[in-house]
């Protein structure tokens, strides 16, 4: 989950990664003085998230869980008792709310006791996006599938798609310890500064210690591979893509030189030459956007064409995000309209 479908790093790429390999299941490495990094199993194309571990005087606090399946419950057991010491879990952080980030996040909270932490949006999306029978969700979804160009027949096998992922993860807690963008927490006896992003999801949360020179990314600054940048049902004209590129400016004061530990893949430094980078890649993309919609497209048919080797309505529906993320920026910006044909399906064609 949360994978781009295309690679975003090009082979002459200025990044210095410090380590080699990750850890290995059910171990750590220590990446700074008391900051552990753990590697966890997903059962997605995208196999794996880093969580990050820290000792404080009270406990342990975890950023991220991963997803709830057997063998990532086997793992938390094998850290817990084992580089963790058999210590308690006091605090639970999630970057953002997807299911590989706080899939487990439930489950721990009510083992420790501990306390839950994050931004509202993301806990908000988080609860709604995992719960079934939401009232209008699946009209909604329906909706949008069709719009875009679905078939009727087509449009089950992407909904039970969508309710596996809500089954991947236990009760997300009923309350949180809000954080906001440009405050300050404190864990791993280190005080860190919140960044808050808007693109890969509402309300994404970063943290920074200047002191140490460590920013912890969660996924919104990967290090091979864009963070899925995709519109939904939920908001259907929405511009993430915009919201995304925006924030590349909250990271312009952070020295070059800092340790950035990303959600997927290795560790690295080179943080602007990273931001440069991906800015490099969806200018492209938007680009080719444009040319295909030469002709007139629905936003499935583009993505066939944008994604040529996706299969499975897993990938499928990252696909159609991605596209019309793509889509709507260009919308907004005027070089490309939107039409309705008699079906009801949305048609999108480059202004000459």
């Amino acid at each position: 989950m949360n994978e781009r479908l295309a690679p975003t790093m090009s082979k002459t790429s200025r990044l210095d990664f410090p380590w080699k390999t990750p850890p290995a299941k059910g171990t750590v490495t220590e990446v700074a003085p008391g900051l552990l990094w753990a590697r966890l199993p997903l059962p997605f194309r995208l196999n794996h998230v880093n969580v990050w571990l820290m000792e404080d005087d009270d406990g342990w606090t975890v950023i991220d869980t991963g997803c709830a399946t057997p063998e990532l419950f086997s793992v938390w057991e094998t850290l817990l008792a084992g580089p963790m010491a058999g210590g308690a879990v006091r605090r639970v952080i999630a970057t953002h709310g997807h299911v590989d980030h706080i899939g487990l996040s439930g489950w721990m909270v009510d083992r420790f006791g501990a306390e839950y932490v994050g931004t509202f949006g993301e806990w908000m999306w988080s609860r709604l996006s995992h719960l079934h029978g939401v009232p209008g969700s699946s009209a909604a979804y329906h909706s949008y599938l069709k719009r875009n160009g679905f078939e009727e027949a087509v449009t089950g096998a992407m909904a039970t798609s969508r309710n596996r992922f809500m089954d991947l993860s236990s009760p997300v807690p009923g309350c949180i310890t809000e954080i906001r963008d440009g405050g300050t927490i404190r864990f791993g006896r280190r005080d860190w500064s919140i960044i808050v992003t808007r693109g890969h999801t509402f309300e994404h949360a970063s943290f920074y210690d200047e002191a140490s020179g460590i920013l912890i990314a969660g996924d919104h600054l990967l290090p091979k591979i864009s963070p899925v940048i995709a519109v939904y049902e939920m908001t259907p004209k929405g511009d993430p893509l915009a919201d995304y590129l925006a924030s590349f400016q909250q990271f312009a004061h952070i020295p070059a030189d800092i340790l950035v530990l990303p959600s997927h893949g290795m560790p690295y430094r080179g943080i602007h030459e990273r931001i440069e980078e991906l800015r490099t890649h969806h200018r492209l993309r938007l680009d080719e956007t444009a040319e295909f919609l030469r002709e007139p497209k629905t936003a499935l048919e583009l993505s066939h064409a944008m994604f040529p080797h996706i299969e499975g309505p897993d990938n499928i529906g990252f696909a159609l995000g991605e596209t019309l993320a793509h889509i709507n920026w260009l919308l907004n910006q005027g070089i490309v309209r939107e039409d309705i044909d008699p079906s009801g399906r949305a048609i999108f064609t480059t202004r000459a």
